[in-house]
């Protein structure tokens, strides 16, 4: 079973390292997302049959959730483009709001079901891993792209001092 597991985890490695070299200063989507469900499935010790059942699932939720978001993007935008004619009225302003509001509400349920329905894939100390894995995961991405800015810079700048 952890032979399996390995494989599986040496697949997502695999795919992320085969992909086309990044553009330079630019993290590539594709494997942030890889590597994000390669740590989850570390961090969470997620057995074969939990790997094959749950995340399906939060690949689901997450597309749910982006395209929901991407909604409320356009939605901004429509609110931006309004504002910048400078034809503004409370109506108007009601419109968008109610429709920000019932986004916002969506993006709620879509959260609260997927929580919801932790436990009928993992145990009670892997949902409370999973609830707190998001914010760690971006905070350790965010301080490895601070310490990799900063060793750019100092090469960048030992560089010059080279020439």
């Amino acid at each position: 079973m952890r032979t399996k597991l390995l494989l599986l985890t040496l697949i997502l490695i695999g795919t992320s390292l085969g992909q086309p070299p990044q553009m330079e200063g630019r993290m590539n989507r594709q494997n942030m997302d890889a590597i994000r469900i390669w740590k989850l499935t570390e961090v969470l010790e997620l057995t074969e049959d939990q790997v094959v059942s749950f995340l399906p699932l939060v690949q689901i939720h997450e597309r749910k959730l982006k395209e929901i978001q991407g909604e409320i993007k356009v939605l901004v935008k429509e609110a931006h483009a309004l504002m910048e004619k400078g034809e503004v009225d409370q109506k108007q302003v009601n419109k968008f709001l109610k429709q920000y509001a019932e986004k916002q509400r969506d993006v709620h349920k879509i959260k609260n079901d997927f929580i919801t329905g932790l436990p009928e894939h993992l145990t009670p100390e892997q949902q409370l891993i999973y609830i707190g894995f998001e914010a760690r995961f971006r905070s350790d991405l965010r301080e490895y792209m601070k310490n990799e800015r900063r060793g750019a810079k100092k090469s960048l700048k030992n560089e010059k001092k080279r020439k």
